[in-house]
């Protein structure tokens, strides 16, 4: 299993981790110490952030072939706004586009969510990966974000996902 490793407050933590990493429990963030204690077989290996770079640079421009609405967030991913940009097809057309291009061309995966808003859109990239789409509707966004809601969405801190546990909504699928 292979890890990426980075120095925080002097502190070696993961700044990015394997498929088989992460099912054997590894988080980002995570302290070397505690992964090693979750994960025996763990190769860590430095950083390449001029890499990391360069194949971001390279997805966001061919993410600028469908729309001029892209807004970055974090390193790796990006909002796109492709509301009325048919001439590229229908959005869930687009991204298959974007999936293929992104694949083909730069030998990466990615996880594309679909969604009315940026909320729902975060959360549909993070329930498949890797190399995958989710569509999150208005007509299915209750089924499909049943039990991922909050913690798994964007913006959502360890006090607020605490307290908005608490708070439970009711499920009226």
């Amino acid at each position: 299993m292979q890890c990426v490793d980075q120095q925080r407050t002097g502190m070696e933590s993961f700044c990015a981790k394997s498929e088989l990493a992460k099912r054997a429990g590894v988080k980002t963030g995570m302290v070397n110490w505690e992964a090693r204690q979750r994960c025996k077989d763990l190769i860590l290996v430095p950083p390449q952030y001029d890499q990391y770079l360069k194949y971001s640079k390279l997805a966001h421009e061919i993410y600028y072939r469908y729309t001029d609405l892209v807004e970055p967030y974090g390193m790796d991913e990006c909002w796109l706004d492709v509301t009325g940009r048919e001439i590229y097809g229908k959005p869930l057309e687009i991204a298959e586009e974007i999936r293929q291009s992104v694949k083909e061309e730069l030998g990466l995966t990615v996880s594309i969510g679909v969604s009315f808003n940026k909320i729902f859109a975060k959360l549909g990239s993070d329930l498949k990966k890797p190399d995958a789409i989710t569509v999150i509707t208005k007509q299915n966004f209750k089924r499909r974000t049943f039990g991922h809601w909050p913690h798994q969405s964007c913006s959502v801190g360890q006090r607020h996902n605490e307290e908005a546990g608490q708070l439970r909504y009711q499920d009226d699928r």
